[in-house]
C-alpha cells in the first residue's frame, strides 16, 4: 500500500506543480500583457497629443508668417507708390517748364487747361494763387487758405509729392496726396488677397476699425475674398459665434493690447453647412487701421490625428497576437519594452528639460548658456562662410531706480514686457538673450552693416512707446543700444560683444536712449 501510495503522489505532484507554474506564469503574463497594453495606450495618448500639438504650432507659424509677409507687402508697395509720385511731380513739372517764356495770362490758361482736360492728371491737387490780390484764382478743391502760405501750411502735410513755383505775378502749387498713394496701394493688396489660395478653405480677410473702444459699428469689414457680399458690412463686439462666444469682442481686446492675437471661434464652412472651429491669427497694420486676419479650420488637423492613432492601435494590435501565441517570450520582451518605453520616455523628459533650461526662467528669453552657444556657432559660422550677423547689447535706462521706487517684482515686470515688446520686433531667426540683469543680447543674422543704427532707433522707439503697468499707474522706459559686428581678427566672440559693451557705454554717457556702434 505504501509503494502504491507513492506512485500515485509523484505524477500527483508534478501535475500540480506544472498547473501551479503555468498559472503563475499565465497571472504573469496576463499582468504584463496588461501592463504592457496600459503603457502603449499612454505612450500612444502622449504621442498623439505631441503630434497635435506640433501640427498646432505649424499652423500657427504659416498664419502669422502670411499676414506678416502682406504687411511687409504693403510697405514695399507704399515705398514704391511715393517713389512714383515723386518721379510723377518731377517730369510734370518738366513738361509744365516747357510753357515757362509765356506771358503771364497765357501761361496760367496753359496751367488750367492742362489739369483740367487731360483726365490723366485728375488725382493731382492744383492750386493757383493771383499775389496782387492775394487770392486763390483757380482753386477746383476749395482748398485755398485767406493767404498763400497758409494755404501752404494747410495742404503740403497731406502730400506724398507735391511742387510749388511761380510765374510773373502768380504762385502755383500742385501735388499728390497721401491718401490718394494709400488708396492705390489698398486696391493693389485687395486685388492680391482676393486673387491668392491657400488650401483647407483657408484665406486672408481685412476689417478696418473705426472706434478702438469697440460697441456698435466699431469695425467694418474692407476685403472678403470669399464672401465679397460681406465688403462693407459694419462689425460690433455684442456679436457671437454659434456657441455663444464674442470672436470680435476677443480681438479687439488683443488688438488693443497687444497688437496681435490667435483665438479660436466657430464659423460655418464656405463648403457645406458645417459649423467648425477655427483657429485665427489677427494683427494689426496702424498705419491703415486695417486687423489682417488669416484663419484655418481645426478640424482640419483630425485627418492627421487620426492617422497616428490607426497607426499606433494597429501595431498594439500585432503585439497583442504575439503577447497571445507567445506568453513566456512575451513575458520577456514586455519587460525589455517597459524598459526601452522608459527610457524613450526618459529622453523626451531630458530634452524637455534642456529645452527649458535654454530659456531665462522670468523673461523667457534666451538664457546666457544657451546664448554663449548661439555666439559661439555664429562665429564659427562667420569664419566658415563670412555671414557676419550684427551683435546688440542693450540694456533699461535708470533700471535700478525703477526696482528702488517699485521693488523688484515691478522690476522684473518691466523685462517681462520688454522682451515681449523685442520678440515681437525680431523675426523667427533672431535670438535675445538675457545676459545679467537688466542687459540683453540680440543676434540679429543677416543684418546689414549700414541698416544697424536704424533697426536700434527703431527698438528704442518701440520701448519708449511701452507703458507698463505698475503698482495702479503706468511708467515709460527707454533703452540704450550697442551695436558690433565680428571681425576677421577675432578670435571669438566675446571681442564683438567687448566692442557692442563700448557701443551701449558710449550711448550711456552721451545721454541715454539711443544707439551708437564700434565696429
Amino acid at each position: 500500500m505504501k509503494l502504491t501510495f507513492q506512485k500515485k503522489e509523484g505524477p500527483v505532484i508534478r501535475r500540480k506543480y506544472v498547473i501551479s507554474i503555468t498559472i503563475i506564469v499565465s497571472i504573469i503574463c496576463t499582468v504584463m500583457v496588461c501592463f504592457y497594453l496600459f503603457t502603449i495606450d499612454k505612450i500612444s495618448n502622449i504621442y498623439i497629443d505631441k503630434s497635435r500639438e506640433a501640427i498646432y504650432s505649424i499652423k500657427k507659424d504659416f498664419l502669422k508668417d502670411t499676414v506678416n509677409n502682406l504687411i511687409s507687402e504693403i510697405e514695399m508697395k507704399r515705398e514704391a507708390k511715393s517713389s512714383y509720385m515723386e518721379r510723377f511731380a518731377a517730369r510734370t513739372l518738366g513738361i509744365i517748364d516747357l510753357k515757362a517764356d509765356l506771358a503771364d495770362r497765357e501761361f496760367s490758361d496753359f496751367f488750367v487747361r492742362f489739369f483740367n482736360d487731360n483726365p490723366y492728371y485728375d488725382f493731382v491737387t492744383v492750386i493757383q494763387w493771383d499775389d496782387l490780390e492775394n487770392r486763390a484764382v483757380y482753386d477746383p478743391q476749395n482748398l485755398a487758405g485767406p493767404t498763400w502760405a497758409d494755404t501752404l501750411d494747410a495742404n503740403i502735410s497731406d502730400m506724398s509729392a507735391y511742387r510749388v513755383f511761380t510765374h510773373g505775378n502768380s504762385s502755383f502749387f500742385f501735388g499728390v496726396t497721401k491718401a490718394h498713394v494709400d488708396n492705390l496701394v489698398k486696391a493693389e493688396i485687395a486685388d492680391i488677397i482676393k486673387g491668392t489660395r491657400f488650401d483647407g478653405d483657408s484665406y486672408i480677410w481685412v476689417d478696418e476699425i473705426l472706434n478702438y473702444e469697440g460697441g456698435k459699428d466699431y469695425a467694418v469689414r474692407r476685403i472678403h475674398p470669399i464672401l465679397p457680399k460681406m465688403e462693407g458690412t459694419r462689425l460690433s463686439t455684442d456679436m457671437a459665434d454659434i456657441r455663444g462666444d464674442f470672436p470680435y469682442l476677443t480681438q479687439l481686446q488683443g488688438i488693443n493690447k497687444d497688437g496681435e492675437l490667435f483665438y479660436n471661434y466657430y464659423f460655418k464652412k464656405i463648403k457645406g453647412n458645417e459649423i467648425a472651429p477655427k483657429l485665427t491669427y489677427s494683427k494689426l497694420y496702424k498705419d491703415y487701421d486695417w486687423v489682417i486676419s488669416m484663419g484655418i479650420y481645426l478640424d482640419d488637423l483630425q485627418p492627421y490625428i487620426d492617422q497616428t492613432d490607426g497607426e499606433s492601435r494597429a501595431l498594439v494590435s500585432r503585439l497583442t497576437a504575439l503577447l497571445v501565441l507567445l506568453l513566456v517570450v512575451i513575458l520577456i520582451i514586455s519587460l525589455w519594452s517597459v524598459s526601452l518605453i522608459e527610457k524613450i520616455y526618459y529622453r523626451r523628459l531630458k530634452r524637455l528639460m534642456e529645452s527649458e533650461m535654454k530659456l531665462d526662467p522670468l523673461t523667457k528669453s534666451d538664457s546666457r548658456r544657451s546664448g554663449t552657444k548661439d555666439l559661439t556657432d555664429a562665429f564659427r559660422e562667420f569664419k566658415q562662410s563670412g555671414a557676419n550677423p550684427g551683435i546688440v547689447m542693450c540694456d533699461v535706462d535708470n533700471f535700478k531706480g525703477i526696482n528702488d521706487k517699485y521693488g523688484h517684482s515691478s522690476g522684473d515686470q518691466v523685462l517681462i514686457e520688454f522682451v515681449k515688446e523685442m520678440k515681437s520686433l525680431l523675426r523667427s531667426s533672431d535670438k535675445i538673450i538675457r545676459w545679467g540683469g537688466d542687459e540683453f543680447i540680440v543676434i540679429l543674422y543677416g543684418l546689414k552693416q549700414k541698416n544697424a543704427l536704424l533697426l536700434g532707433n527703431k527698438f528704442i522707439s518701440a520701448a519708449a512707446s511701452m507703458r507698463i503697468p505698475v503698482q495702479d499707474e503706468e511708467i515709460g522706459i527707454t533703452i540704450s543700444i550697442g551695436f558690433s559686428f565680428f571681425r576677421e581678427t577675432d578670435t571669438d566672440f566675446t571681442q564683438a560683444l567687448e566692442r557692442a559693451d563700448e557701443a551701449l557705454y558710449k550711448s550711456k554717457e552721451e545721454g541715454r536712449n539711443q544707439a551708437n556702434i564700434i565696429l
